[in-house]
């Protein structure tokens, strides 16, 4: 099964990474060709910047970013020299980067093209609308790391989550965190039960109280139902002050806008779970397929077969080694 028929039609799907070097850009290239043989129209963006020949962080070779005649893409002014691609341009999008506005063009050849779009999550709404409005199909988005929010779930799409073993040497640690991104991915949707009034809201009995500090939100857990609207993140540190309470908790439900918002280590995340503590979130997005690359840029690298089996034993989606994906190993 092919990548693009993991994403089950969504008509925005973000690549997300545990790390750099963890197989994103490999993953976004594969979908890319296959978007190209099914006949889809591609529209390419990034958070970030991608496509360079060498990381400039890391300093790194990363691999090239390639579309094809008819495909659309979105990035940085500055860039556009930088793409061999001859190029319609479409729109001026009124998004200011480091590198220029980002503005959208048709691909009128196959050829390399460099990425660097939106900064921020909110500008993909208008962005997406905009590529459809030309004729894109689908919008493929390259997130930048660190930044495991689910741009797509506000979008109605999907995400694919690519893991490596760049980010530890331990194979079981790298299966393990990536588990728990990909729990914080699927946090089960619900609505916000009112409007936030504070740092957290407390809903319940049908009413809504404002809690300035962990200290209330302590004692808020201890009591039984209800829902804690977080208008921003919950820290390691406030939740080191719920865990020093003790426990058990009461049955309450922390919701949140996704997944990144909560800023917790994953010992303390299951902790407070197992201690009573529910975690919702009210924009919830569908996590298609795990990526995962079996060799570090640092120098060590894990035995291929043994990792992708290790990760479908941890993960509940399908597993996918983009580096030598034949169509046939799911």
């Amino acid at each position: 099964m092919a990548l693009l028929e993991l994403t089950g039609g969504a008509p925005v799907t973000a690549l997300l990474g545990m790390c750099k070097n963890a197989g994103k850009t490999t993953a976004l290239t594969r979908l890319i060709r296959e978007c190209a043989a099914a006949g889809v129209t591609a529209g390419l963006t990034s958070i970030g910047r991608d496509g360079e020949s060498r990381d400039l962080v890391t300093d790194t070779e990363k691999p090239p970013i390639y579309m094809y005649a008819g495909m659309l893409a979105a990035t940085a002014e500055e860039l556009l020299p930088l793409s061999d691609v001859s190029r319609e341009i479409l729109a001026q999008t009124g998004v200011h980067t480091s590198l220029g506005e980002v503005v959208l063009f048709r691909a009128r050849s196959d050829g390399f093209v460099q990425l660097a779009g939106p900064g921020i999550v909110e500008q993909l709404g208008p962005l997406r609308e905009l590529f459809h409005a030309f004729g894109a199909d689908r919008v493929l988005i390259d997130g930048a790391l660190g930044r495991r929010s689910p741009a797509a779930g506000a979008l109605d799409g999907c995400c694919i989550l690519s893991t490596g073993a760049s980010l530890d040497r331990d194979m079981r640690r790298v299966a393990e965190e990536t588990a728990y991104a990909a729990e914080l991915l699927t946090l089960p949707e619900r609505p916000a039960p009112g409007e936030s009034a504070g740092r957290f809201t407390l809903f319940r009995n049908g009413g809504a109280e404002a809690l300035s500090d962990a200290a209330g939100l302590t004692g808020a857990l201890r009591t039984s139902g209800g829902t804690v609207l977080l208008s921003g993140a919950l820290t390691e540190a406030q939740a080191a002050a719920i865990l020093r309470c003790g426990g058990p908790l009461g049955k309450l439900t922390l919701l949140a806008r996704d997944g990144s918002r909560f800023l917790l280590r994953r010992e303390t995340f299951f902790r407070l779970r197992s201690m009573g503590v529910c975690f919702a979130v009210t924009r919830g997005t569908r996590l298609a397929a795990v990526t995962v690359n079996p060799v570090s840029a640092y120098g060590w690298r894990f035995d291929r077969e043994e990792f992708l089996e290790t990760m479908r034993a941890a993960v509940r989606v399908p597993v996918v080694d983009v580096g030598r994906y034949d169509g046939t190993e799911l």
